[in-house]
């Protein structure tokens, strides 16, 4: 399977996929990083993880586009073709190996949270660890991609907003008095 980076440094290169991964789609990433521009804070660069990093799709488009990534993963096959492709790509991450809900409150806070678990795990579950784990920085966003058929439940002291593309789902979630990235405090998305 190829799969290419969309936008920034990396244009156009190829990542190595480990079998054990399943890339999100060009669509989905797309989709994904023209929401996160809209959102962007002014003047630095956000923090941005990937808890699940698979072929890093994600991860490293993020690290193309200019931010700051930390990837986990827990599969050592999966790890070393992160590695592989971040150096030959030229982009610098982190990468953690472990399990990404136990390893959650070790990590430090991030502006955005990406979660896209393998589609056997327990992603309602999953999905209030995150949300309870602190992991997500004032003004943050938890953005989790799981099969269209799956409806996150709603979270107290969080807003919910569901994005679909073909099979799958984005449910983004935010705290709703949290500052966006004007300044302003309405809470709106982009």
């Amino acid at each position: 399977m190829s799969v290419r980076i969309l936008g920034g440094t990396a244009k156009g290169r190829s990542l190595q996929v480990p079998d054990s991964a399943r890339p999100s789609g060009a669509r989905v990433r797309k989709s994904l990083f023209d929401l996160l521009a809209a959102r962007a804070p002014a003047g630095r660069y956000p923090e941005f993880i990937d808890l699940h990093g698979g072929s890093g799709a994600i991860g490293l488009e993020a690290a193309s586009r200019g931010y700051r990534v930390t990837l986990v993963e827990k599969d050592a096959r999966a790890v070393r073709a992160l590695e592989t492709n971040a150096r030959a790509l030229d982009l610098r991450v982190r990468i953690v190996k472990g399990d990404a809900g136990a390893l959650l409150k070790r990590l430090g806070q991030f502006d955005v949270v990406f979660s896209d678990p393998p589609y056997e795990a327990d992603i309602p579950k999953l999905t209030a660890q995150i949300l309870n784990s602190g992991v997500l920085a004032p003004g943050g966003l938890l953005v989790c991609q799981h099969p269209d058929r799956l409806h996150l439940p709603e979270h107290a002291g969080f807003t919910r907003e569901e994005r679909e593309y073909g099979s799958n789902t984005l449910t983004l979630y935010w705290h709703p008095d949290a500052p966006d990235a004007d300044g302003d405090d309405d809470g709106e998305i982009g």
